[in-house]
């Protein structure tokens, strides 16, 4: 699975457009991983004003061993397609070839990237209005998805080492794959990048262990079944099928009140991994763009209602698949199902605090949270009668601060402490008043902890003379 982080990394790109033959909902989010490797392309006309046809052009690209090869292609991807010929002849299933060959090479005249040993997969449609047709390139195990009267048609095919054809040529080319991955390294068997398996100079790029040469397929549109289509990470296809991703999405058009932006945040939301000690699933980067085809004059708000009038009855919803991904977990209830995505750890923190006091029906005020600016400011508010849990130091609830061998006990007299290592209880705080700016944190902290110290030694001498007695 990789390394993970302690708390997912939550802030999501978002990005939404539309022209008159698509528009999409883009939704991007690093997670639990250590680093966002993703990167995409939103270009829904590629094409100069003089050209006859208006072509959409869209990307997922899913880096691994880094970032490198995955920014290069976001950033310069685009530029590299309106070079090549075939694109501009109008032959899209070789402009696609062309271009993630040309990638490749542009990628080796770096003089950084060319040593990188990170690379990515790509998956990537061309539009054609002129044409009406859809074609999509792929290139590892990211996925392209069409649905077409409601049912999701597969545009792409995943690139594992263990498919027949993929091993066949990674052999050929002197490699091996051990553990389901080529030469037990690498889990897909085609990418951009990652040179260290493309260094046999007898072979060309078709015939390297692993290759970024993509497959095509090509769809020509009816407009009145095709409907969208769904460009997606390989950690959205690891929690859906792709007729579930279809399915999710239909469900948020029916809803009624969701933008294609907020439909790809939720399924983001229904994916993401409540906890790191599950299956692994759930755990990665992920992206997703939604990109709906447009009749002619129609608007996206035309589309929505199209859609909606097909009244796909759908027996799903996020929240029912979500309990479905993760049946291990017990999560509270549909209000809360979303949290680890929706809501900064402190806010869980403090809200698995109050539904705790709700839970056991305290009636002692002296428990209760206040969030009033009063009590803020107050110095009594911050050392409550029964304990310091629930209570706020600076601007952030005591919750707030724990993890790293910092925990919340109860003791024999009913009061809560905060317990752990001294060094790493002042380190933690002083991180959290560092990015919250709040220097007198720091020593509001330090005088809980000096009075924490004070009553543990008069514990500890009344403990030893009750001993010695």
């Amino acid at each position: 699975m990789g390394q993970i982080l302690s708390n997912p990394v939550i802030d999501k790109e978002h990005h939404s457009g539309e022209d008159v033959l698509t528009a999409f909902g883009l939704c991007a989010m690093q997670g639990w991983r250590m680093s966002m490797e993703d990167s995409h392309i939103v270009e829904p006309n590629v094409m100069s004003v003089k050209d006859k046809d208006h072509i959409a052009f869209y990307t997922i690209f899913d880096g691994h061993g880094g970032a490198g090869v995955a920014q290069f292609a976001g950033e310069k991807v685009a530029s590299i397609l309106k070079q090549q010929k075939s694109f501009q002849d109008g032959n899209l299933s070789q402009a696609l070839i062309d271009t993630f060959l040309a990638t490749d090479e542009e990628l080796l005249k770096d003089p950084i990237l060319k040593n990188d040993h990170s690379g990515c997969t790509a998956t990537s449609i061309l539009i054609s209005q002129l044409q009406r047709l859809l074609v999509c390139g792929n290139s590892g195990d990211s996925r392209t998805v069409l649905s077409t009267g409601g049912i999701a048609k597969a545009m792409s095919y995943d690139h594992k080492p263990t498919l027949a054809s993929e091993k066949s040529r990674i052999i050929a080319a002197d490699g091996f794959v051990e553990m389901d991955r080529v030469n037990g390294n690498l889990a897909l068997s085609r990418a951009i990048g990652d040179f260290e398996f493309k260094s046999n100079d007898t072979l060309g790029p078709y015939e390297q262990i692993v290759t970024c040469v993509p497959d095509i397929i090509e769809h020509k549109l009816n407009y009145d079944n095709d409907e969208f289509i769904i460009l997606a990470c390989d950690g959205i296809w690891d929690c859906l099928t792709s007729q579930e991703c279809v399915d999710l999405i239909h469900y948020g058009i029916k809803k009624g009140d969701m933008t294609l932006n907020e439909i790809s945040s939720r399924i983001i939301d229904v994916c993401c991994s409540p906890t790191t000690e599950g299956t692994g699933i759930g755990c990665d980067n992920m992206s997703i763009t939604i990109v709906a085809l447009l009749k002619e004059g129609e608007n996206i708000s035309q589309w929505f209602d199209r859609i909606r009038a097909k009244n796909y009855d759908r027996p799903i919803s996020f929240e029912l698949k979500r309990k479905v991904i993760y049946n291990y977990y017990e999560f509270k209830d549909d209000k809360t199902i979303f949290d680890i995505t929706t809501k900064k750890p402190q806010e869980r923190f403090h809200q698995d605090v109050t539904a705790r006091m709700d839970a056991d029906d305290l009636e002692d005020d002296s428990m209760e949270v206040d969030d009033t600016d009063a009590d803020e400011n107050n110095e009594d508010g911050k050392k409550k009668q029964n304990g310091i849990a629930g209570t706020a130091l600076g601007a952030y609830p005591i919750e707030a601060f724990l993890g790293n061998g910092i925990s919340l006990t109860t003791g024999a007299d009913n009061n809560t402490y905060i317990t752990g290592n001294l060094s790493d209880m002042l380190a933690s705080f002083k991180k959290v008043a560092a990015e919250g700016g709040q220097v007198s944190l720091v020593d509001d902290v330090e005088d809980e902890v000096k009075d924490a110290e004070e009553e543990k030694k008069v514990d500890d001498v009344t403990k030893e003379e009750e001993e010695s007695k």
